[in-house]
């Protein structure tokens, strides 16, 4: 998940730091989900972004949220392929595949 931090923590001073960093992620990530709330209300939503990349951070701070996510995503197969297509990976369908292999 996080490589570097993981890296990091080899050593005593290190693994302070990964713990820190993690530890700033995830109260940055709570708090811009809290903003994002009351955001959703306005006439702009601008709270869907923000509670979007608040859910990012925690995912890439806290493995017990990237474990939570992932989950969520696998049991929302819709929702995934959706992710999956802004992130601008292509779909895993067979058909489609077929279709470019009669093509």
């Amino acid at each position: 998940m996080n490589e570097t931090l993981n890296n990091m923590s080899k050593s005593p001073l290190g693994s302070v730091i990964a713990t820190v960093f993690r530890m700033i992620g995830v109260a940055l990530g709570l708090a811009l989900m809290v903003i994002a709330v009351p955001l959703t209300l306005t006439p702009i939503p601008l709270g869907i972004p923000l509670f979007i990349f608040g859910v990012l951070l925690m995912a890439g701070s806290s493995p017990r949220a990237h474990r939570a996510i992932t989950g969520f995503l696998k049991r929302h197969p819709g929702i995934w392929r959706r992710v999956k297509r802004i992130f601008g990976e292509k779909d895993d369908d067979p058909e489609n595949d077929n279709q470019s292999a009669e093509t």
